[in-house]
């Protein structure tokens, strides 16, 4: 699947005739997308494909937005775009560049997709242990390719594969991985049948009892979410707008000193990393919190517009058929460098490996983390098995709340984000972390 072969100037110079104010915001988004699909245990036979290609025009004149969008790539379409974001009359002359999108690939062979399946099995039988569950694999490609009236940014390729298991109590599990190459599957394989394994050991556990004062160790995983629904959407710009100025935000202390996160696009792993948004501008390698005070919000260009402290590259869009907004996308957490043991002075303390679902409410930065299963920390190692439970606080009081940070980080928290009802996979590296004093709930 290729985007390169577009004739990216003649849509530049259409899109130039749009801008009729210096202030206007104007792009075409084109997106190629192919999910290859391994059913799961129980349903027809055969890879499912779904393949699917089209276009968007946007544009954003002061407070009002016009957006078009297209299920097909061909020079008819992209007028018929141009002219309602033009809201100009049908018969109205308007170019029609070329389209020619490069030839679909061939599909992953066969082998490669039913290989994973059998690893995880493999793996979980390994560890002497068996239960049924429905999984299901599938390989995700999408393309992307940006034109503004004075910016034509290369194309950017994402390749990722997600995992989902039905399992036969609890919730259900899933996880996204980016193997850069074809070996690494084992690592994605192994790392699947550990965390299944823990769900099926679990799955019989007592919850634990509800307190506000309850030391939480989370591995790299679960901290990875706890960032992502913390941080990064506490952070995002349009969360910010529904109280106040997103800019206000900048130089608030959010969290403990030691605490320093920031997203980075470019350093996200090699089959996800990107050069430029889906608006096409450059990534920043952004920190969000710097000693645990807010450094710099995550904007998109509307967002940025007229500001003198916003800078966009954190622009995202679910699929053409959506308008851009501000996200995450890689998000880090800084290691501290020689730090302690965090299981060494937390006897008693739940380590959580596994995280279900996170959610924030913007209004009251009160968020909720589910936890399908956990650990009790004995004598500076996991013991017990502990049922299902949530972790729960204000974003200020949990961040306050950070007694340690781990010193080794690893890619970690890979899952789905839905805000807004906009599904996008979301990316992160980071250590584990101690939490203490914080609040438990059954």
């Amino acid at each position: 699947m290729s985007l390169e072969t577009l004739d990216t100037a003649a849509v530049a110079r259409a899109l130039s005739r749009l801008a009729e104010e210096d202030e206007d915001l104007v792009d075409a988004f084109f997106e190629r997308v192919e999910e290859v699909e391994l059913p799961a245990d129980g349903e027809a036979p055969g890879f499912r494909v779904r393949r699917e290609e089209g276009l968007a025009l946007r544009l954003v004149r002061g407070s009002q937005a016009w957006l078009s969008a297209r299920d097909a790539l061909s020079p008819d379409g992209f007028g018929d775009a141009l002219r309602q974001v033009a809201r100009a009359l049908p018969s109205a002359p308007f170019p029609e560049p070329r389209l020619a999108a490069g030839p679909w690939g061939d599909p992953p062979p066969p082998e490669e997709l039913a290989e994973l399946p059998l690893a995880i099995r493999r793996a979980i039988r390994s560890q002497h242990v068996a239960f049924p569950m429905r999984l299901t694999v599938r390989r995700h490609v999408r393309e992307v390719q940006v034109v503004g009236p004075h910016l034509v940014p290369e194309p950017e390729l994402e390749r990722f594969w997600s995992l989902a298991a039905e399992l036969p109590w609890g919730a259900g599990w899933g996880t996204l991985a980016a193997p850069a190459a074809e070996g690494d599957l084992a690592g994605v394989a192994a790392a699947a049948a550990a965390a299944l394994v823990e769900r099926f050991r679990c799955r019989n556990a007592p919850a634990p009892e509800g307190r506000k004062d309850a030391v939480v160790v989370l591995e790299p995983e679960a901290t990875a979410v706890l960032l992502h629904e913390a941080v990064a959407h506490a952070l995002e710009a349009d969360t910010l707008a529904r109280s106040g100025r997103p800019e206000a935000a900048i130089g608030v202390a959010l969290g403990v000193a030691g605490l320093d996160v920031l997203d980075d696009p470019g350093s996200a792993p090699e089959p996800v990393r990107r050069r430029t948004d889906d608006e096409g501008a450059a990534v920043e390698r952004r920190w969000l919190l710097r000693g645990g005070t807010v450094e710099q919000p995550l904007a998109d260009r509307s967002a940025a517009r007229g500001s003198e402290h916003l800078l966009p590259g954190a622009g995202r869009r679910a699929s053409r058929h959506e308008p851009p907004g501000p996200r995450s996308y890689h998000l880090e957490l800084v290691p501290v460098e020689g730090g302690d043991d965090l299981l060494a002075e937390a006897e008693g303390a739940l380590l959580v490996s596994q995280v279900t679902r996170g959610a924030l409410d913007p209004l009251t930065g009160r968020f909720v983390l589910d936890v399908p299963c956990a650990r009790r920390v004995r004598r500076g190692t996991s013991a017990d098995p502990v049922g299902p439970f949530r972790l729960t606080g204000t974003v200020a009081d949990l961040l306050s709340r950070v007694a340690a940070v781990g010193a080794e980080a690893r890619p970690a928290g890979a899952g789905w984000c839905a805000k807004g009802g906009r599904k996008l996979p979301v990316w992160a590296t980071t250590p584990a972390l101690r939490l203490e004093g914080v609040e438990v709930r059954p």
